[in-house]
């Protein structure tokens, strides 16, 4: 193996200085001598994320800043130096995916490169985003560390049900995961059980239908107070055993705040804040508790109230500050833009809600909202023109004609149509939202004005 310590070295202390695209440059020529060295991943995910966050908002209309130039090549070592070099200039989450999926197939001819992707695997799940193929993947990577082990490395196993656990609850409509997540716990206690060698032995018999037991409740859909009861029982066993486990003080505020008893789950996040600082999925776990506490201070008072109207005022300024902090963190996240940009529309930030909407518009799984988005900004602006060409790209998207965002969109069209003094086009949208719905608000007497009648 190369010794690249002093190429290291040197990547660091140009990013130290702040210099990130000499160290880049560095590390993409360690990248082709040793990919399998992980000390490499180490230096250049900090630094993919600090150009990251200098580039946030820099990039064009259009986004054609984080397009990645497909690697023409059908070497799987040349594909995965390009994707990690790609990663490295636009530190996009989807990016380090991508480096993870080319990792897991150099993995096939170089076998150190599977610590590689575990770690890879481990830095995604810490930016706080879903991604089922990725847990997939970290999943199976530590099974086979633990196959190669001679299925000696029980850390590897635990890690591959648990990433597998995961995939399991958050996606209860998988596939595979369930299957698999079953599959590896019986053979986990079979092993457990054949290690004893105490086959007539019932007291290892009962042991063993305990672990197992154990381990159905940990993985278990949470669906009663009662499960949820017996999940935190065991974690609390857990972390008397091991108190600086930041995934244990987690989950155990994931518990509570799923049957809603906050507090506790505010002190066990904290727990986990404590032990890593720099985990911003706890940050952000705690500031949905936040936004949580609001929501139902809010729910608690008199709808139309002014105590209401201030505590809603109270609950978009939470949300604004903490969906600010998401984007600045992970500005390629369009969930975090769209929200932001949605809480802003409600107060009346019409120009920084345009500029969120303006980048969420090339999310496929936003367009639709983000074009109404933009429709309503430009509406607000006075921009009549640009508010009118937002709601016919708008409409196209809707599935439903029928719905009620389908018909209040169409009835917007037709008002500045109407405006615009485009009253054929105006009668022509009315007549199509009467014909579906005459009594949707005052289109049917809008359009009798239009006509002359």
């Amino acid at each position: 193996m190369p010794d690249l310590s002093k190429h290291l070295a040197r990547a660091k202390q140009l990013f130290d200085k702040g210099n990130c695209d000499d160290a880049l440059l560095i590390l993409g020529e360690c990248l082709d001598i040793d990919p399998a060295n992980v000390d490499i991943y180490k230096q250049l995910l900090p630094v993919a994320k600090r150009k990251a966050k200098e580039a946030a908002g820099k990039t064009s209309f259009f986004g054609l800043g984080s397009l990645k130039m497909p690697a023409m090549t059908g070497d799987p070592h040349k594909q995965f130096a390009a994707a990690a070099k790609h990663y490295g200039k636009v530190g996009d989450p989807k990016a380090l995916a991508g480096v993870l999926d080319a990792a897991i197939k150099l993995a096939a001819t170089i076998k150190p490169m599977s610590d590689v992707a575990i770690y890879l695997g481990e830095e995604f799940r810490s930016t706080g985003m879903f991604n089922d193929k990725v847990l997939w993947a970290l999943a199976h990577q530590y099974m086979e560390r633990f196959n190669a082990s001679g299925k000696k490395d029980d850390a590897a196993l635990e890690s591959a049900l648990k990433v597998m656990g995961e995939l399991d609850r958050a996606m209860p409509n998988h596939p595979e995961a369930g299957r698999t997540v079953k599959n590896w716990m019986a053979m986990k206690s079979m092993m457990v059980r054949n290690t004893a060698g105490q086959s007539g032995d019932y007291r290892s018999q009962v042991a063993n239908n305990d672990a197992a037991r154990r381990q159905e409740v940990m993985n278990r859909n949470i669906r009663t107070l009662e499960d949820a009861r017996e999940v935190l029982k065991f974690l609390d066993e857990d972390l008397q055993k091991s108190p600086g486990d930041k995934f244990l003080w987690t989950k155990k505020g994931d518990i509570h705040r799923r049957i809603n008893e906050i507090p506790a789950a505010r002190a066990a996040y904290e727990k986990a804040q404590m032990i890593d600082q720099h985990d911003f999925t706890v940050v952000m776990k705690l500031g949905d508790l936040r936004i949580m506490e609001a929501q139902e201070r809010l729910k608690a008072l008199p709808a139309g109230s002014p105590e209401a109207t201030a505590a809603k005022k109270q609950l978009l300024d939470i949300e604004v500050i903490e969906y600010r902090q998401r984007v600045e963190r992970q500005p390629t996240d369009m969930n975090h833009r769209f929200n932001l940009g949605s809480r802003l529309l409600t107060l009346g930030e019409v120009d920084g809600a345009a500029s969120e909407f303006q980048k969420t518009v090339n999310d496929p799984r936003l367009r639709k909202s983000s074009h109404r988005g933009l429709a309503i900004c430009f509406s607000r602006r006075n921009l009549l023109d640009l508010a009118i060409q937002q709601y016919k790209l708008f409409l196209p998207l809707v599935e439903d004609e029928l719905s009620d965002e389908a018909k209040d969109g169409r009835y917007q069209l037709a008002k500045l149509l109407e405006d615009r003094g485009q009253t054929a086009d105006a009668i022509a949208e009315y007549e199509k939202l009467v014909s579906i719905d005459l009594g949707f608000k005052d289109a049917a007497a809008r359009l009798s004005k239009l006509r002359g009648g």
